[in-house]
């Protein structure tokens, strides 16, 4: 669960050549890649994933790339490619497309995910079954509904969060056919065939194991909306995908197998499985040693389905994180999310609001720490922007999402480019028409302030490595 960004508008003239810098020795001729970057963090090299200048300030988030390594999956603002609503309609502003790109190092910019070669996952016409009788969801508007965190389960098949007359709920599409994807529905709760009262009980945050059996999601419930004293609070749940799907004339997704991980406690959130799948790190503000803690915290419990489905519930529940709150502190706490393990599983990356070194500013930044929490977490890597949605590539390399624009160290590459493409234009212009050496680096600097109004508006996705 992301999170509100804030949103603004820049110029939609902003379209301007984006070269990023290579590994190794380059030359003015071969225009680089990739951005050598160290600082107060660990030193690696820096990739920009999508380049797009949309002047609407997109968000692109939930990145994750498929199985075989080519494709990344990511959820963004609804407009970020164009579907059935009208720009000017406020009603759809925060809802979340899921989309697909190939993945490529070095894309050219353009002035829209399309041009990058992104495609957007428009899902088939399909009827659930809710409230004792079948809802039809069309094409032509269930492109437009929410959707949240989209994980891949197999290279032809995504895994999220959808909004229904029930809540949101787990689907599974299978985007062979990005322009057509046939959908269905992996569990609905028994009370979903009594009633279609909308916000009841939310499935969200799905996270799938590494075996593919079993799928993580927090569940909470509300008997009236935005009730809290008839909300529950929340737990992790886990679904049994030998048991999930089904279409509205089998129903099969009512008997579909779950049960919950943990007691419930007041926030849960962002499961993540260990590379082995023994155990699962969260997110939450649980009690744990006779302490809350301040904000939110990082949590492990043992996967163990000794007895399933009665499992031990809270099985060997362990803090990770300890935060006290500090003079200058915001009012909410440190906040610790969005874990998820390294390929080897010794370490936990993680996104925190604690200071980074050197700034007093909170922004969000990625951490690490130990997978057992024997060391003090690490300040792994930031941008003084914050920086957030952490995932990992099949090399271990880091995919996430920032909102840090084009780096200072690309600006400067791009202002020296745009002034030696000016002087060369200049040369066959009449001499009475020619600029001076002053107005050439004056245009050449108006071309990298465009560029810099996109730190803090626009969230790209990039690689560390």
């Amino acid at each position: 669960m992301m999170w509100q960004l804030p949103r603004f508008l820049v110029p939609s003239y902003l379209v301007i050549l984006l070269i990023l810098v290579v590994v190794g020795c380059t030359s003015r001729e071969d225009p680089s890649e990739v951005l050598e970057v160290c600082g107060n963090h660990s030193c690696g090299d820096l990739v920009m994933v999508t380049t797009d200048t949309s002047s609407e300030g997109f968000q692109y988030l939930d990145p994750s790339v498929s199985p075989d390594g080519t494709r990344i999956l990511f959820s963004a603002d609804w407009g970020a490619i164009p579907t059935t609503k009208d720009p000017g309609d406020e009603l759809f502003v925060d809802y979340r497309q899921m989309i697909v790109m190939p993945f490529r190092v070095g894309l050219e910019p353009a002035e829209g995910l399309e041009e990058e070669g992104a495609r957007l996952i428009r899902l088939k016409e399909m009827g659930l079954w809710i409230g004792g009788s079948t809802h039809t969801f069309q094409q032509n508007k269930i492109i437009d509904l929410r959707k949240e965190s989209p994980i891949w389960e197999t290279d032809s098949t995504v895994v999220f969060s959808f909004q229904t007359n029930a809540g949101y709920r787990l689907f599974r599409a299978n985007i062979s056919n990005l322009d057509l994807a046939p959908v269905e529905a992996l569990y609905m709760e028994r009370s979903d065939s009594l009633t279609s009262t909308i916000y009841q009980i939310q499935h969200q945050d799905p996270a799938l194991s590494p075996d593919g059996r079993w799928l993580l999601f927090v569940r909470s419930s509300c008997t009236i909306p935005d009730s809290f004293e008839t909300c529950t609070q929340q737990r992790l749940y886990c679904l049994d995908m030998e048991t999930a799907g089904g279409n509205s004339v089998n129903r099969a997704y009512y008997n579909a197998t779950t049960f919950p991980l943990t007691e419930e406690y007041a926030l849960i959130q962002n499961p993540a499985w260990s590379p082995d799948g023994q155990t699962i790190v969260f997110s939450g503000t649980l009690d744990v040693g006779g302490s809350f803690g301040v904000g939110t915290e990082l949590y492990t419990i043992d996967f163990d389905t000794t007895g399933y489905p009665d499992v031990a519930r809270d099985n060997g529940l362990d803090r990770l994180t300890y935060n006290t709150y500090r003079e200058g502190d915001p009012i909410s706490g440190i906040m610790n999310d969005e874990p998820v393990y390294s390929r080897d599983g010794g370490s936990i990356y993680f996104v925190s609001t604690r200071r980074a070194p050197s700034i007093t500013l909170h922004d969000r930044s990625i951490w690490r720490i130990p997978a057992n929490g024997s060391q003090e977490p690490e300040i792994f890597f930031f941008s003084r922007s914050d920086d957030w949605e952490p995932a990992i590539m099949p090399d271990g390399s880091l995919l996430f999402s920032s909102l840090m624009g084009f780096p200072t160290e690309m600006l400067d590459r791009l202002e020296i480019e745009a002034y030696e493409r000016l002087a060369a234009e200049n040369i066959d212009v009449p001499p009475a028409d020619r600029k001076t050496e002053v107005q050439l680096r004056a245009e050449a600097a108006d071309e990298r302030d465009l560029l810099s109004f996109f730190e803090g508006v626009m969230s790209h996705l990039y690689i560390y490595r």
